[in-house]
């Protein structure tokens, strides 16, 4: 009875993201989850007990355990949710399938979606004047079949950026190094218009679906901004527009014009790395955002993009939380008619596996239950951590950077080509125990 029932909704779910334009979707959150669930702590040890997959349809869904306390998101792949209209209707009624069974634990799991690389701006605007949106199209198109939040990632990166930008002829040949030394990049003025350029066109296209943005993604290195030698050339050709000394125009720039375009409900974020436990970043991350502040720049938080590892220090991660969170003191100050606004996400989260004595190994490593475990106790601990923060208002959402270990960028990292187990969801789409882990500590947070 319950494969006949799986068959028939994975049926239903993908007639429906198959079908053309103007059928009304499903109710998702609602036909992938049996609505008699209760949500308890009970009820989710008895399912602890068995073998689950991501997609069963009488397991409870993640995100419901944080109702209230903060969305709880992942990042995914445009392919994981193109694949639908792109197969043969046939395919598409077998339950088995990876593909079906991914894209059924996105819609069932989490209220908040992000795409991993298709809104980089080089995606979005491989060369002058072409605008590529339609996979930031797809997103908001699941996003709005789950009712689920969705967050724009990023606008502003040193990486993955079309290279035309930086150079004063946009059909340069040349490398970036190249034009360095020739003396060929871009002015500050090209630049400048280039970026505000884009900004319009991206704004103006998502403004009315898309309402969180990491606007600038790690602008910093571990001590100020990015120069030439980060390979960041922003710093290099924009520079110090108003004389004060920092050459971080180019992020006042970028949030200017995103509020401009965008409006002022819309959440503007500053996002970067290693922010859990490397103190000189925290206080330049801090001492930028509180400059931009009394400027009349208005940032509305900063992600941490938590790409932690198996032996994460997590009380040294709060502590620098703590110290980021203070910042709500000066944008309440600054901007007083957007008081309670200013939040803290954590936007890629993930956990690296290789550390320690297995730092510099690679290849496909079989982990053990031990290995699975320690993994589950961390998690545990880190959601509980972010929960005390949610409980303040300090943190609004987390975000799991991939739908599975298949799906992990750690599995390919520095060019390492390894078999990560990052993630709360296995290779096969089976449940890992992090998985109950991270339900436990919003049950826990909640019934406390």
């Amino acid at each position: 009875m319950k494969k006949f029932l799986s068959l028939a909704l994975a049926f239903s779910v993908c007639l429906s993201l198959f079908a053309c334009g103007g059928m009304k979707h499903p109710d998702y959150k609602t036909e992938l989850t049996d609505q008699e669930l209760n949500y308890s702590a009970d009820e989710l040890e008895d399912y602890a007990a068995m073998e689950c997959s991501v997609d069963d349809y009488d397991l409870p869904a993640l995100y419901k355990y944080f109702d209230g306390k903060v969305s709880l998101g992942v990042a995914f792949g445009a392919n994981q949710i193109g694949y639908f209209g792109n197969k043969d209707i046939d395919i598409l009624q077998e339950s088995r399938n990876t593909e079906v069974r991914t894209m059924k634990g996105i819609l069932k799991h989490y209220n908040m979606y992000v795409l991993g690389n298709e809104l980089k701006s080089d995606h979005c605007n491989p060369s002058e004047g072409v605008y590529n949106f339609d996979d930031g199209d797809k997103l908001v198109e699941c996003g709005k079949a789950a009712g689920a939040q969705l967050r724009g990632h990023t606008i502003v990166w040193h990486s993955q950026v079309p290279q035309w930008w930086f150079k004063a002829d946009p059909n340069d040949g040349s490398s970036l190094q190249d034009c360095y030394k020739n003396g060929t990049l871009a002015s500050r003025e090209q630049l400048t218009e280039r970026l505000e350029t884009y900004i319009t066109e991206l704004m103006t296209h998502f403004k009315d679906d898309i309402k969180i943005w990491d606007v600038c993604n790690e602008v910093l290195n571990a001590n100020g901004i990015r120069q030439v030698a980060d390979d960041s050339y922003w710093a290099e050709i924009i520079g110090d527009v108003d004389g004060n000394g920092y050459a971080d125009d180019y992020v006042e720039i970028a949030f200017n014009k995103a509020r401009e375009v965008g409006g002022e409900d819309l959440v503007l974020m500053i996002n970067d790395f290693n922010l859990e436990w490397q103190d000189s970043k925290v206080n330049a991350m801090y001492d930028m955002v509180e400059r931009m502040l009394r400027k009349g720049v208005r940032i509305d938080g900063v992600g941490f993009q938590s790409h932690i590892g198996l032996d994460c220090n997590v009380e040294k991660y709060r502590q620098c939380i703590e110290k980021i969170a203070g910042l709500s003191e000066v944008y309440d100050e600054c901007f007083p008619e957007y008081k309670g606004n200013f939040r803290i996400q954590i936007t890629e989260l993930d956990m690296n596996m290789y550390v320690g004595a297995l730092a510099n190994e690679y290849g496909f490593r079989t982990w053990s239950d031990e290995d699975y475990q320690k993994q589950a106790d961390k998690y545990y601990e880190l959601i509980d951590m972010f929960l005390d923060f949610a409980d303040e208002g300090v943190i609004d959402a987390i975000v799991f950077w991939g739908t599975d270990d298949e799906n992990s960028w750690l599995n390919s990292m520095n060019g390492k080509l390894r078999r990560n187990a990052a993630l709360i969801v296995d290779r096969d789409l089976t449940l890992k125990p992090a998985f109950w882990s991270v339900a436990r500590a919003a049950i826990a947070h909640r019934d406390s």
